[in-house]
């Protein structure tokens, strides 16, 4: 999910393996939010740049958005919690009464 949901453009350098071991128990949904944070990070990062400068920077000289660093992608596991766990006792009971039992 995070090859597919992060831009591509550098993203070799992102963290897969940690992303994985640091998202257990994340949804999919909870990935999907992960993923746009980290990538709002350089964006954010640019707009704090444009506030600073006092004058009209022409369009040909805009600054070019960053792409996405190991930085971005901690400030969003910072920011992001998994919503799973919040309905993980309904999910219990609903597998006690009407999961599936193995029978010996």
């Amino acid at each position: 999910m995070f090859k597919e949901l992060l831009p591509s453009e550098d993203n070799e350098n992102l963290p897969f393996n940690l992303l994985v071991e640091r998202t257990e128990g994340y949804s999919g949904s909870d990935i999907r939010l992960l993923c746009k944070e980290a990538a709002m990070q350089p964006l954010r990062r640019l707009m704090l740049l444009l506030e600073d400068t006092a004058e009209v920077v022409p369009e040909d000289e805009l600054p070019r958005v960053g792409p996405i660093t190991h930085e971005d992608v901690e400030t969003a596991l910072k920011n992001t919690r998994p919503s799973a766990h919040l309905h993980a006792h309904r999910y219990e009971k609903f597998n006690a009464d009407y999961g599936s039992q193995i029978l010996q």
